[in-house]
């Protein structure tokens, strides 16, 4: 029989998420452009560097779940590495990024934690297991960044973009390669689940502040309202998911549910960034179309593969993930063979949207 281990959200945890919130919704930059041209070369950027920060997010998010007491060396490396943060965040501009700056910032960012895994691994304390294997981790990927540093000084075109990329998939691929030798009981899968939610939560709340700008009291409309409602509709349906459906009292390493996550947020914000293509006169209406509902398809699929960890009473079936395409194509049609694009998108996002929620609250 195992012990759940309980473990309390901080507050300085919520604060931690606004700042790496911040520094994806900067990523945006790299795409808003003009919502066509070359775009597809900026969006496989933008995908890679979201990646590397929330990944950065979520190598100190597990040490805290695993280990964190907030003792004050834990303190002092968590501002440094929000400090980081920032300055990362602000390397991110128009159409590109900085690639010396952002690498250095993501070493020390990444350092940070590095420093307080080997601290907990000679304090000897508790399971030290987990430690040692992300302490190997991280030693891989901090040596990596800081290769990409380097290498930013030399005109040798994308190749620290491609060395980022390869941090990225050996940070995604190494837990699950190197199991270790580590009870998994140190992990508290509530905490986890919380953190993961109230990240997610604050994501929806910057894909509000980006429609505020159509809220304006001169010119009053029906448009804002209806956006609104797309983006309360998916919150509900994450948070019938995720936080009613899914079991948070269990022993897991979480792997599925932390990875998942990265794309939930990745989605949320492509679908801002294509509310924001509506304000560009010249944008293409069937480039929207797509990547509106490629948004939505991302979402929904991130929370679903996260129905094995379901309480006993519910089971995501076959017709469920059939009723997910099914409206997903339906969807698409509609935003395709709408001729105003605006109503279209939000005609579209509904059909996509609207299924999957009730399909959702009738589990309950």
């Amino acid at each position: 029989m195992f012990n759940i281990k309980e473990k309390k959200v901080e507050l300085i945890e919520l604060f931690y998420d606004l700042i790496y919130v911040y520094a994806i919704s900067r990523l945006s930059l790299l795409i808003e452009g003009d919502g066509r041209g070359e775009f597809l070369p900026s969006f496989i950027i933008y995908v890679v560097y979201c990646l590397v920060i929330l990944q950065s997010w979520l190598h100190l998010t597990t040490y805290v779940n695993r280990y964190g007491k907030w003792r004050w060396y834990e303190i002092v490396s968590t501002a440094v590495n929000m400090i980081a943060t920032l300055y990362m965040s602000n390397t991110i501009g128009n159409n590109t990024v900085s690639p010396a700056a952002f690498n250095l910032s993501m070493s020390i960012m990444l350092l940070c934690v590095l420093i307080m895994y080997v601290i907990e691994y000679f304090k000897n304390e508790e399971d030290l297991g987990a430690a040692k294997n992300s302490i190997g981790i991280l030693i891989v990927i901090v040596a990596l960044y800081f290769l990409a540093y380097i290498l930013s000084h030399y005109p040798i075109g994308p190749l620290p973009i491609y060395v980022d990329f390869l941090a990225v998939l050996l940070g995604a691929f190494l837990p699950f390669l190197l199991k270790g030798n580590f009870d998994p009981q140190i992990i508290s899968f509530p905490h986890l689940v919380e953190r993961l939610e109230l990240l997610t939560i604050v994501t929806f709340g910057d894909s509000i502040v980006a429609i505020s700008q159509f809220f304006d009291v001169r010119t009053f409309s029906l448009l804002p309202s209806a956006l609104f409602v797309i983006i309360l509709l998916m919150f509900t349906c994450y948070v019938t998911q995720i936080h009613y459906l899914v079991e948070h009292r269990q022993v897991d390493r979480g792997l599925r549910m932390m990875f998942s996550h990265y794309f939930v947020v990745i989605a949320i914000n492509m679908l801002t960034i294509s509310i924001k293509f509506l304000i560009v006169n010249n944008s293409d209406h069937v480039f929207i179309a797509l990547h509106s509902a490629f948004a939505i398809a991302m979402f929904f699929v991130s929370i679903y593969v996260n129905s094995i960890y379901y309480k006993k009473e519910y089971v995501f079936t076959k017709v469920d993930w059939a009723l997910f395409v099914a409206s997903v194509v339906l969807g698409l049609i509609v935003l395709m063979i709408f001729i105003e694009p605006i109503w279209g998108l939000v005609a579209g996002c509904l059909v996509m949207i609207v299924p999957n929620m009730v399909m959702l609250i009738k589990k309950l």
